[in-house]
């Protein structure tokens, strides 16, 4: 028997999707893109025009005219609350002259005291011969307190015919005349005020000998000799001047060494003192 023959199956093809035609854009969005576009050259174009007009104002010196107003009215705004400086107290003078110090200060009554500037004017009092080191503070509401620290008189520098009085750092204080401070020692010599602050000091030690020195010679530039008020003479080494007046002064607690009628004391050599008399050859 035939058997009947089967259809071939036939595959289906896809179905075309109906592509939709893209449609126009409407008025408002293209309103609202030529609106966005607008804005943003508006505000490029603003923006232009303010640094232009900064530059301007810059170069012609308004903003500093403008800054300086502002300014004016803070400090006058601090006045008017309060803030107002009434009184400057001071601590830790002795020489340094009031004038001096009031114009190292600068104008401060009746300043506003939120704006006074105090390291400058702290910087400012320093350089005042007298004053080693000094402090301003703001007591709040209305008082500038200045404390400083003054030098002391160490020795009397001379040079060219000049007096200057000099602290035991070898700064100088002051130009003085001849006799104003008669218990000091005369530093003698160019360059001596830079190079005595360490013999100043090691003489500041032995207050017997202190009293007795009368200047201190720099010798070429390298050492010093101690010249007595009895015209003894101290000859000290390059080195190690300290211990030699340590020595010396030792020698004279001692038997009296300085006292004796001495033409010098020679401690150069570290291994050997030489001591010569007056009158001896």
């Amino acid at each position: 028997m035939n058997k009947p023959k089967r259809k071939a199956k036939t595959k289906k093809q896809p179905a075309r999707r109906r592509t939709a035609k893209a449609k126009p854009p409407s008025l408002w969005s293209r309103l609202a893109g030529a609106s966005r576009n607008y804005l943003l050259a508006g505000a490029a174009g603003a923006c232009v025009i303010l640094v232009g007009a900064g530059i301007m104002l810059w170069s012609g010196g308004y903003v500093g005219l403008l800054g300086e107003r502002i300014d004016r009215a803070l400090r006058e705004s601090a006045t008017a609350a309060g803030f107002e400086i009434r009184r400057v107290t001071l601590k830790g003078r002795r020489e340094t002259a009031n004038d001096e110090l009031e114009a190292a200060l600068g104008p401060a009554l009746g300043k506003s005291i939120l704006h006074f500037d105090i390291e400058a004017a702290r910087a400012r009092i320093e350089e005042l011969g007298w004053v080693r080191a000094a402090a301003v503070s703001r007591l709040l509401p209305d008082t500038v307190h200045v404390s400083i620290r003054e030098r002391a008189p160490a020795a009397v520098w001379q040079l060219s015919g000049r007096l200057y009085l000099i602290d035991d750092r070898g700064v100088v204080i002051r130009p003085v005349s001849g006799g104003a401070y008669p218990h000091l020692p005369f530093i003698v010599g160019a360059g001596a005020p830079e190079a005595a602050a360490g013999v100043l000091q090691a003489l500041a030690g032995h207050e017997a000998l202190r009293a007795q020195t009368l200047a201190l010679v720099r010798v070429s530039e390298r050492r010093w000799d101690v010249k007595l008020r009895n015209e003894t003479v101290v000859m000290l080494p390059e080195e190690n001047f300290a211990r030699a007046l340590d020595e010396v002064a030792a020698l004279h607690a001692a038997n009296g060494l300085l006292d004796q009628p001495l033409e010098y004391v020679d401690l150069r050599d570290p291994e050997r003192l030489v001591v010569r008399r007056r009158g001896e050859e």
